[in-house]
């Protein structure tokens, strides 16, 4: 059993991303690529919560799936359907792409997705074996 220790999840997760990026570039050749999408995650007694903003992308073009221990979510934030010149862009438009290893294990068959004004939430509960419990010490 290993203590859990925030940085080191960080720095596993900023590893991973730079090698995931390094592996599609070579599988995608000159195509675009996709933009890390932000997200927010909580771990609370029962759950894994994670939240997204995609804004104007509809539900069933986020595409979320579990490969492993590995949370996988994908979308296209769309342009914008205006006419005329634009003076100023400072929003991303095109493919998001985000990819989070749990280092908590959870119950995928149980996770839930809610897309609710543009931003998706998922609630992913935690596996029995993970959840926190007191065990009560009695006098031998």
């Amino acid at each position: 059993m290993r203590e859990y220790t925030p940085f080191e999840s960080l720095m596993r997760e900023m590893m991973s991303q730079f090698f995931e990026d390094v592996v599609r570039t070579r599988e995608q050749g000159t195509s675009t690529r996709a933009a890390r999408l932000p997200v927010d995650v909580w771990i609370t007694d029962d759950a894994v919560i994670l939240e997204a903003s995609l804004p104007g992308v509809q539900p069933e073009n986020v595409d979320v799936t579990f490969d492993g221990d590995t949370l996988i979510i994908n979308a296209t934030l769309p342009e914008p359907d205006v006419q005329g010149k634009s003076v100023l862009r400072e929003r991303y438009h095109g493919p998001v792409h985000r990819a989070l290893t749990l280092d908590i294990p959870v119950d995928t068959d149980r996770a839930e997705a809610v897309f609710k004004n543009g931003v998706l939430r998922l609630t992913i509960p935690r596996a029995d074996k993970a959840r926190t419990r007191k065990i009560q010490v009695k006098v031998g």
